[in-house]
């Protein structure tokens, strides 16, 4: 059963800070947002026997959107369920024949009732460019009177050699896997799956743009500063691509970023500017919350780069949670990108490329 949302800009932005009205108020109705004693295995001795039945309701999404295919999502939710070992997934084709069996009279409850199940599952998934965001909202106990919900992000970097098209399926996966953590309030729900389901709720982060300071009239101009445009684009995306792999962060790309900025009249962002407050608020109305600054000057006869880590408040201010200084001694982008490295590294410990390259 999947719902139909035509705008992508209402469905992502009706999403941000609460499910979609026509799924959660009829549940929510029926009692606060608590999560029942009983949706929750006792031990984890117990996993098989406390292994709970699920019947998925409905997914609404935007039917327009070939990248958001009814299968691939009723897929993902079920593997999102059933990779975490303590639940399994009533298979549609028997939950529709019941459906039709019962006629005028079916509801939700009555299926799940007659099909065993202790869970009912609404959905609820939009995407704006590279990005996925799933809402679950899970009713159970007693005539399905107890709900909890939760949302989740994931984004793809990956691209079909034949077609070159994007493939979403795994950002989908994960964007459900990080609802349902937060939903059931287990960070740890998948940490004893296969590795490649090991996923964990995770901040949104994105690059915002490194200030390129004017260069000082008595020194030697660089030609990094003269090509700012090419060259900063670089910088950001050698940010992206060091921090990608993180299972803590899910850093949107410049695609997704400069979506988002036009959803909201924002056009033409060089990454060659320092971040504006337009643009701060327009993130975190996204629900991005991290973002990674810079500036780059010159200081005598080299560079400096320096990188902020920062977080956005509700109203797009920003607190600067730490910064980190890289020396820059050669005019060159290569230069330049391994100086990024080496402040992210310092900002975050780990990245996912390796060190700087030896002379």
């Amino acid at each position: 059963m999947i719902g139909n949302r035509t705008n992508v800009f209402e469905t992502i932005g009706s999403l941000l800070g609460g499910c979609y009205a026509c799924i959660t108020y009829p549940l929510h109705c029926l009692a606060a947002a608590v999560f029942a004693v009983c949706m929750l295995p006792c031990s984890p001795a117990s996993v098989h026997a406390q292994t709970q039945r699920v019947m998925i309701a409905r997914i609404d999404t935007d039917t327009s959107d070939a990248g958001l295919a009814p299968d691939k999502l009723m897929a993902g939710l079920a593997l999102a369920f059933e990779s975490t070992k303590l639940y399994t997934v009533v298979p549609l084709e028997v939950r529709d024949s019941l459906a039709r069996t019962l006629g005028d009279s079916v509801t939700y409850q009555r299926v799940a009732d007659s099909l065993g199940a202790e869970l009912i599952v609404f959905a609820s998934v939009a995407r704006i460019a590279n990005l996925i965001r799933s809402e679950l909202v899970i009713a159970g106990g007693d005539g399905f009177t107890f709900t909890t919900n939760g949302h989740g992000y994931g984004v793809t970097y990956l691209q079909s050699d034949t077609t070159g098209k994007m493939i979403y399926d795994p950002a989908i996966l994960s964007s459900m896997q990080r609802a349902l953590c937060i939903a059931l309030r287990d960070s740890s729900l998948y940490a004893t799956a296969d590795e490649a389901l090991r996923i964990r709720p995770a901040a949104l982060l994105c690059i915002g743009g490194v200030a390129f300071a004017q260069q000082p009239p008595d020194v030697i101009p660089w030609s990094t500063f003269k090509e700012k445009v090419v060259a900063s684009f670089d910088l950001v995306q050698t940010m992206i691509a060091a921090l990608r792999f993180r299972d803590d962060l899910i850093v949107i790309d410049t695609d997704t970023r400069d979506s988002i900025y036009a959803k909201a009249g924002l056009y033409l962002v060089e990454n060659y500017n320092p971040v504006s407050s337009a643009e701060l608020t327009t993130l975190r109305a996204f629900d991005i919350d991290r973002i990674i600054t810079g500036r780059y000057q010159r200081k005598g006869n080299s560079a400096e780069l320096t990188l902020y880590l920062q977080t956005i408040g509700q109203k797009g201010a920003v607190t600067t949670d730490k910064k980190a200084t890289s020396a820059i001694a050669d005019d060159t982008k290569l230069m330049l990108q391994d100086g990024a490295r080496a402040g992210l590294r310092e900002l975050l410990g780990t990245i996912s490329e390796p060190p700087e390259r030896k002379p």
